[in-house]
C-alpha cells in the first residue's frame, strides 16, 4: 500500500512539475500576443495563464509539503495545506476575474482597433496545442491518482483551452467588430470567477471538516451491512477529507461476550474493505459491548 501511495504521489508531483513548465512557455507566447495585437482577450487570456503558474506552483509545494510524514506536532499529516492553497487560489480567481471585467468594461467606453489579428490567432493556436498536450497528461494521472489537487489544476487548464478558443474567434470577429473583443473577455472573466466560486467551496467544506456526500456514506454502511451477523449497531460515524486524503470513524457495537481477538480481526477487515473504496483513508474503529447504556449522538442504520 504505500507502495502504491509513494507512487501515486510521484505522479501526482509529475502533473504540477509539467503543468508549470508548460504554462509558463504558454504565458511567454501569450504577452508577446498581447504586447503585438493590444487585444483586451489576449489579455485576459495572459492574466489566466498567470493564474495557471502561480497555482500551479502552489500546488506543487503544497503536494510536497502534505506528502511529508505525520510528526509530533502534526499526528494527522499535513494534508490540509492542500485545501489552504486551493483557498488562497480561489480568493485570487475572484480578484483577477473582477479586475478583467473592469478592464473590458472601459473598452466600451474607449474602443480600440485590435492590430496584427494573425499573428494574435497564431500565438492562440500554439497555446491551444500545448495546453491540449498538458490535458491529456493531467486525465492520465487523475485516473491513476484521483487527485483533487490535480483536478483544481487541470479546471483552470480547461479553462485556459477554452480562453484560447474564445480569443482565436474573438480575434478572428474583431477585425470587424471592435466590441466583440471586449466582450469575450468579459465571458473569460466570468467562466474564471465561477471557476473561483467552486474551488472555494471545495476548499472551505475541507477546513471546516464538511462531511462526506450521502452517497460516500452510504457506500460505509453498505460494508458495515455485510457483517450484520457480528455488527448489532453503529454510531457516532463521523468523516472529513483534509486534501485529498478521508478520514472515516465510527463505534460498533459488537457482543458482549465476543473476545477481543474476534472483535479486533472484524474492525481489521472492515477497515481494509474501506480502505479499497477510499484510496488512503485513515480509518479508526472503536468497538463497544451491544446493550450497554450509552449516550450516543448519531446512530446509523445498516
Amino acid at each position: 500500500m504505500h507502495h502504491v501511495h509513494l507512487v501515486d504521489h510521484n505522479l501526482t508531483k509529475s502533473a504540477l512539475y509539467c503543468s508549470t513548465s508548460i504554462a509558463s512557455c504558454i504565458l511567454l507566447v501569450k504577452i508577446y500576443g498581447f504586447w503585438v495585437t493590444d487585444s483586451m482577450t489576449l489579455l485576459a487570456s495572459v492574466i489566466d495563464s498567470m493564474l495557471d503558474i502561480f497555482s500551479s506552483l502552489i500546488n506543487l509545494i503544497a503536494v510536497i509539503l502534505a506528502i511529508a510524514p505525520p510528526d509530533n506536532n502534526h499526528r494527522f499529516g499535513k494534508n490540509k495545506i492542500e485545501d489552504l492553497a486551493i483557498f488562497a487560489q480561489s480568493i485570487f480567481f475572484f480578484a483577477l476575474g473582477a479586475y478583467m471585467i473592469f478592464s473590458a468594461m472601459q473598452r466600451f467606453i474607449t474602443p480600440q482597433i485590435v492590430s496584427s489579428l494573425d499573428t494574435g490567432i497564431n500565438v492562440m493556436i500554439i497555446s491551444m496545442m500545448l495546453t491540449a498536450v498538458l490535458l491529456v497528461y493531467q486525465s492520465y494521472v487523475l485516473r491513476k491518482t484521483k487527485s483533487r489537487i490535480v483536478t483544481a489544476d487541470k479546471l483552470h487548464y480547461f479553462g485556459d483551452f477554452l480562453s484560447n478558443a474564445v480569443a482565436i474567434i474573438s480575434l478572428y470577429l474583431s477585425a470587424k467588430w471592435y466590441i466583440v473583443d471586449a466582450i469575450c473577455s468579459i465571458f473569460i472573466a466570468i467562466y474564471i470567477i465561477v471557476s473561483a466560486y467552486k474551488l472555494f467551496i471545495q476548499a472551505v467544506r475541507n477546513l471546516i471538516d464538511h462531511e462526506f456526500s450521502k452517497e460516500d456514506k452510504s457506500k460505509i454502511l453498505q460494508v458495515l451491512a455485510r457483517y450484520s451477523h457480528d455488527v448489532y449497531g453503529v454510531h457516532e460515524l463521523k468523516t472529513r477529507y483534509a486534501g485529498n486524503k478521508p478520514f472515516i470513524q465510527f463505534h460498533l457495537e459488537m457482543p458482549g461476550d465476543m473476545s477481543l481477538l474476534d472483535a479486533h480481526k472484524i474492525s481489521d477487515n472492515i477497515t481494509a474493505e474501506l480502505e479499497a473504496l477510499f484510496i488512503g483513508a485513515e480509518v479508526i474503529i472503536h468497538q463497544d459491548p451491544a446493550g450497554v447504556e450509552m449516550e450516543v449522538k448519531y446512530r446509523e442504520v445498516l
